[in-house]
């Protein structure tokens, strides 16, 4: 199917990722990739997206409110100020995750106030802007949203962030007490929630992520290996840790240790550590990802399901250190198991290990190779024009 500049001329889709106070660039990213995607297949595209940590305005997108979920659900006036300083000192690092829906639960998209609030908010949305579908970046509160105004859905998944993989159903208290509001059935735990999508698509490939469901769609990267610079130099580690077991300034300490007499520039990204340029540790909120890792040997990661698809894309060998959540450590032994590179559990890291570690996957041939493999075929699978393909079909 060949999707022309003006095939889903008339179409609305509205855009809604997963908002949270802590750094995660996953939801946001991909909805990034799919309103450009949209708006070149001539859908009129708009987001509801908070003004989060991981909020970026989207050129020519307009941006419909969203609230900002507080962790556990606390007062605002709590949370701004103790979780900022609790990730920052590792406060954070020492809980352990086990499912999804307590993922949610940690960033307050479970809480009752918030669900009522940001359901409310997306609503709006709907009415204001109209759209045919709406599209939920594992924001649940959109889907309660779309079912309510009758609106047809799709959803982003993942092989661990299914209700079947791992689920607590006493969570749900708050999201069953506002379906009860609003005459909806009640649901076992928040992830059944997915099941109601009319399309859910994997950004993923089976040998990743081998989910089998109806109206699943694998559509491998959103993004596309498109670089057209010649004959690079690889010779940077790329480090990309978001929120989660590991601290920041643990991390810190563990590389400068490992990589001091290295030959490679080490490159982190991190909001909450100072930016520097120091000997051969280069420290940014913010990289070109996709220009760095052009040029790396390896990619240090904390396992979320965007990082490991960027690394392979690019052929790059993976360090991952999913530390206590349950999908980075699903994602960091999918790869291994793939040999295309290798998990560090939290217990045992420490700077010798990761020296260790990357001195193997950096000398292996085989090791790059199986990455290339896998990244050509997340990049073949279609990505954004499988998408584009079913929304278009509804």
């Amino acid at each position: 199917m060949v999707i022309g500049q003006n095939k889903g001329l008339g179409m609305r889709a509205l855009l809604v990722p997963m908002a949270a106070m802590a750094e995660t660039s996953g939801p946001s990213g991909r909805c990034r990739i799919l309103a450009e995607g949209f708006g070149n297949a001539g859908i009129e595209t708009a987001t509801c997206m908070a003004n989060d940590v991981n909020y970026k305005e989207i050129d020519g997108i307009y941006n419909y409110y969203l609230d900002t979920p507080m962790p556990l659900g606390l007062p605002e006036a709590v949370a701004s100020r103790a979780f900022p300083i609790a990730q920052k000192l590792g406060i954070t690092s020492h809980k352990t995750v086990n499912s999804f829906d307590e993922v949610l639960r940690l960033t307050g998209n479970l809480d009752y106030r918030y669900l009522r609030a940001s359901v409310h908010s997306v609503r709006r949305a709907i009415r204001e802007f109209r759209p045919d579908v709406v599209y939920s970046e594992f924001n649940i509160s959109a889907i309660i949203a779309s079912r309510i105004e009758q609106i047809p859905l799709c959803v982003t998944v993942s092989y661990p962030t299914q209700h079947e993989y791992a689920h607590r159903s006493e969570l749900a208290g708050g999201i069953n007490r506002l379906l009860s509001e609003f005459g909806i059935q009640e649901v076992e735990s928040a992830l059944k929630l997915f099941d109601w999508a009319d399309r859910s698509f994997c950004p993923s490939i089976a040998e990743l992520e081998p989910i089998k469901k109806p109206d699943l769609y694998f559509c491998g990267s959103l993004k596309t290996k498109c670089s057209s610079r010649k004959n690079l130099t690889r010779d940077k580690i790329v480090v990309y840790m978001g929120s989660g077991t590991v601290s920041p300034a643990k991390m810190l300490n563990i590389l400068q240790e490992a990589f001091k007499d290295s030959e490679y520039g080490i490159y982190i990204a991190s909001a909450s550590l100072r930016e520097t340029d120091t000997g051969n540790i280069h420290i940014a909120k913010h990289w070109d990802f996709d220009e760095l890792l052009d040029e790396a040997v390896l990619f240090i990661n904390h396992g979320g399901q965007n990082s490991i698809v960027d690394g392979l894309i690019h052929g790059v060998p993976q360090i991952m250190i999913p530390g206590k959540v349950f999908e980075r450590r699903y994602n960091a032994q999918s790869v291994a198991d793939n040999e295309a590179g290798a998990a560090i559990t939290y217990q045992e890291l420490s700077s010798s290990k990761v020296a260790a570690v990357s001195g193997k996957l950096i000398s292996s041939k085989q090791v790059a190779e199986n990455a290339k493999r896998l990244g050509d075929k997340l990049v073949s699978v279609g990505g954004v024009k499988i998408i584009l393909r079913e929304i278009l079909k509804m």
